[in-house]
């Protein structure tokens, strides 16, 4: 292994999905624990860079969130061999990202050990996977492997890790302010259900939705349909079978943390927003089809993956080659309202349990 002295500089490179930025939250946090001393950069692209910082400034985490690409003329490149980074942990590992981490010139520079990409690190880390196709163990361990690997004790990651998150002041837009006044005079507690999908592999049909949200309204569950802006096909087919007062606004995503972490549970597809439920310690129901329960469910009753048991999923196709898309289709509507109330009865009599403290 190569020696680490205590480090005065790290760069922590974290891009794409949004789902990924979160689960490595407490891998971030576990950096700054280690090293409390040393000036931390978490890279992350840029739409998400807003929501990173107000989440990590509710922990007090002194990181400097850097948004990729970087504004202005400055040049990254220049940035990297300028900064006198001691230590890069590269939690993508693209062909980019491993050029990056081998022109910052860090002493000791982590990636994990995969073709084409492993020259650009002194510290390999391996990335177990099933059948080559998905991560072994759930992602947020494997992102936790690069701290072991250099000798640092991290516990087992856990969900809610931005649990009791309030956003930063002047964070939240007027007409969502407004409009949540109105909606939650009295502090409601509703399910959110958040069926975006960035594949249409992961899209759950827009009629199974309606049967959800009428049973979750039978059951007194108070559904709150939150749709993304890349969901508006889905909210053409939804609204008109669903009342206005069932639909949450746009939302930015630090005014979309603020709404979820009201939330008693949030049911959806595996998409970045349950993700960030699990982060702000709601408990989630998620609809797996192509994706894998074990790579991409958050470990602990609070979390709970539903499948069909398709033998071809997990599959991580983009689209479906399967007539009648049986991974999601075939899970019905019935069996997740079951699944929600079935959560939401667990976690309330926890909370009562503990006091009520969640």
């Amino acid at each position: 292994m190569i020696p680490l002295r205590t480090p005065r500089r790290i760069l922590l490179i974290r891009r794409r999905a949004l789902g990924d930025a979160l689960v490595t939250l407490p891998a971030v946090l576990a950096v700054r624990a280690a090293w409390p001393a040393a000036a931390v950069d978490l890279v992350v692209d840029r739409p998400f860079a807003p929501l990173l910082l107000d989440l990590l400034a509710g922990r007090d985490a002194g990181i400097q969130v850097v948004s990729w690409p970087l504004p202005g003329p400055a040049g990254w490149v220049a940035r990297l061999r300028g900064a006198g980074y001691d230590l890069v942990i590269d939690w993508l590992g693209n062909p980019r990202t491993a050029l990056w981490t081998a022109l910052s010139g860090a002493a000791v520079r982590v990636g994990y050990d995969l073709p084409r990409r492993r020259w650009a690190y002194n510290v390999r880390v391996p990335r177990e996977r099933v059948e080559g196709r998905s991560v072994d163990a759930f992602a947020g361990e494997s992102f936790l492997d690069p701290l072991r690997t250099l000798g640092v004790e991290v516990a087992p990651w856990r969900s809610g890790c931005a649990a009791g998150y309030a956003p930063a002041d002047g964070a939240l837009g007027e007409a969502y302010r407004q409009w949540r006044q109105r909606w939650d005079p009295a502090g409601r507690r509703p399910t959110a259900v958040i069926m975006s999908a960035t594949w249409p592999a992961k899209a759950w049909p827009a009629g199974h939705v309606v049967r959800l949200v009428r049973m979750l309204e039978a059951a007194g569950a108070e559904p709150l349909v939150i749709l993304g802006p890349g969901d508006a096909p889905l909210g053409e087919a939804l609204r008109p079978h669903l009342e206005p007062a069932l639909f949450a606004p746009p939302t930015s995503l630090v005014e979309l943390a603020d709404l979820v972490a009201a939330c008693r549970a949030c049911v959806g597809t595996d998409n970045g927003s349950r993700h960030l439920a699990a982060a702000l310690g709601v408990p989630t129901v998620t609809l797996f089809g192509p994706t894998s329960v074990a790579g991409w469910n958050p470990p602990g009753p609070r979390h709970v993956p539903l499948r069909t048991g398709e033998p071809c999923s997990p599959c991580n196709l983009t689209e479906c080659p399967v007539e009648g898309h049986p991974c999601l289709e075939g899970l019905q509507p019935g069996r997740v309202a079951e699944a929600v109330t079935a959560l939401t009865a667990l976690t309330n009599r926890r909370t009562a349990g503990a006091g009520g403290k969640p």
